[in-house]
């Protein structure tokens, strides 16, 4: 009689779960192909980066910066296009004088791909930082992804539509001395990062996973100290445009 109970209760508890299964019906859940802007949360250069020919070859006229993005879908099997437009409120630079802008696509087979951006070098920049700030646009492949507006329906921490890119010709502080070169050369000053790229003979100090090892910025710091002692013992503490000694 137990054997008898349990094996009717068991038909009933399955006979229920398969109507269940018969009156729930999955539906597929579709959006359009969108696009966003990669920020990493380890980057420094996740929100804008900077772009200084002061660092580069005298003769460079123009380069490029690369403005990473990445797909809301599937990938496809063919190229799609990605279209950027400045941001007039944003940005002082001028296109065709400063930057100029450059057609995008997200290769086939791929969910990942860069904005490029051409930068041009021309003598205002060498007392002028222009900035410029790049939005995804609609194209006939994409609509823009995730906003850049906290509170709105597509906002996600580390991604968004806008991007920028500051560009000059001076040495300005690298985007991530603050969170790791000074812990290494100390304050920031022109004259400071001047003095470091001739002892080093490197501009660019990458950090973070792909930068770096933490033992060769021991080392560049170590050579800056003992390059500095050499200049101190013939020419006395260098002052930089502050009117502070320079240190490390």
């Amino acid at each position: 009689m137990k054997k008898a109970i349990q094996y009717t209760t068991l038909l009933l508890t399955c006979a229920f779960t398969l109507g269940a299964c018969e009156k729930s019906e999955l539906v597929e859940y579709t959006l359009p192909d969108m696009i966003y802007i990669f920020k990493d949360f380890d980057s420094d250069v996740k929100d804008s980066a900077s772009y200084s020919f002061a660092i580069k070859d005298p003769s460079l006229q123009y380069d490029t910066v690369l403005v990473p993005v990445r797909i809301m879908g599937t990938a496809k099997d063919y190229d799609r296009e990605v279209k950027w437009a400045p941001v007039d409120s944003l940005t002082t630079a001028v296109a065709g004088t400063d930057y100029e802008v450059l057609p995008a696509k997200v290769p086939a087979g791929s969910f990942t791909a860069n904005i490029p951006v051409k930068v041009l070098r021309n003598t205002a920049l060498k007392t002028n930082e222009v900035r410029l700030t790049v939005e995804i646009q609609v194209s006939k492949d994409f609509s823009p992804g995730i906003s850049d507006a906290a509170g709105s329906t597509w906002y996600i921490p580390g991604a968004g539509r806008r991007y920028l890119v500051k560009i000059n010709d001076f040495l300005t502080k690298p985007n991530n001395w603050d969170s790791f070169l000074k812990f290494f050369f100390d304050a920031f000053s022109q004259v400071k990062y001047a003095f470091i790229i001739q002892v080093t003979g490197r501009a660019e100090f990458p950090s973070g996973s792909t930068g770096l090892p933490y033992a060769q910025f021991v080392y560049y710091e170590t050579i800056c100290r003992n390059a500095l002692a050499e200049y101190e013992a013939a020419n006395g503490p260098m002052i930089d445009e502050f009117g502070n000694r320079v240190t490390f």
